[in-house]
């Protein structure tokens, strides 16, 4: 495969999530189950691979941060649309939980808007653990054995969300991945310390 090529993987799979999720919609809206879960899991699997494939070809870019986070966003919103369609006894269940975690998923996002002028793309390592939580949650939620994996995993978003919230007003300048709120601090302890007058940047 070409470099070229090779580069661009990880957003080709970031794209196909973005439209996959529109027809998994259309597949709830049509009422069949089968299809609906068959392309969900395909989208969430290209999630789970995307950011590893870009890290092993080194092909990581702020376009492939915007890109996979605008999947990430489409995923999540339409999957609930489709749950809620398909399996609304359970959804109306659970709204507590579906309530308070797209209240801090979206309280990351607009505060984002208002502080730094775009949505953050920081992939935090507590982000990508809630979002392999929250997919592999679904399967005994919508089996009908067990909640308890689901509020783990929304619990796991919510604290995800104030990390993400941390890190943006510590680093309001930074653009790109912050692991942890660690990570943010020894950001911004390096900035200031760059920033003192007389202050040189070591190599």
């Amino acid at each position: 495969m070409p470099a070229r090529s090779r580069s661009s993987l990880p957003n080709l799979l970031s794209a196909a999530r973005i439209l996959l999720m529109p027809t998994a919609l259309t597949a709830a809206l049509a009422g069949s189950k089968p299809w609906f879960v068959t392309l969900l899991a395909v989208a969430l699997a290209t999630d789970a691979i995307d950011g590893f494939i870009a890290r092993w070809l080194r092909a990581e870019s702020d376009f492939g941060r915007k890109l996979d986070s605008a999947a990430d966003y489409l995923t999540l919103l339409l999957g609930l649309a489709g749950i809620a369609l398909l399996w609304p006894d359970i959804m109306h269940r659970e709204l507590p939980w579906v309530a308070a975690g797209l209240t801090m998923f979206f309280a990351v996002i607009v505060f984002g808007f208002l502080r730094l002028g775009r949505a953050p793309c920081y992939h935090t390592r507590l982000a990508k653990v809630s979002a392999v939580s929250c997919a592999l949650s679904l399967v005994p939620l919508l089996g009908e054995w067990t909640a308890t994996p689901f509020h783990v995993a929304m619990v796991l978003q919510i604290i995800g969300g104030v990390e993400e919230l941390a890190i943006a007003l510590l680093v309001p300048w930074h653009v790109g991945e912050v692991p942890t709120v660690v990570h943010a601090l020894r950001l911004r302890r390096r900035h200031l310390a760059l920033t003192k007058p007389g202050a040189t940047a070591t190599p």
